[in-house]
């Protein structure tokens, strides 16, 4: 698991560096900058998602709030 997670953090790198590279050759500094910033993030959770660590999911927080109007509106 570990040679995988290594294999896909030195994958993600190196394509995120052409990337960026074209992006500045491009004289596109702030969408190289906001590049780089998104695919360290998908990095990280791509590792992790490998690795089997459990994410939180965004969903939850809503899920709260509209759960009890939809009862409501459904009247369940």
């Amino acid at each position: 698991m570990i040679a995988q997670i290594g294999l896909y953090i030195v994958f993600v790198t190196v394509m995120s560096l052409v990337r960026i590279q074209s992006l500045l050759r491009k004289q596109q500094k702030k969408e190289a900058a906001l590049y780089g910033g998104l695919m360290t993030v998908c990095a990280v959770l791509g590792s992790l998602l490998l690795a089997g660590v459990a994410i939180p999911s965004l969903v939850v927080p809503y899920e709260m709030i509209f759960q009890p109007i939809g009862k409501m509106i459904l009247g369940k």
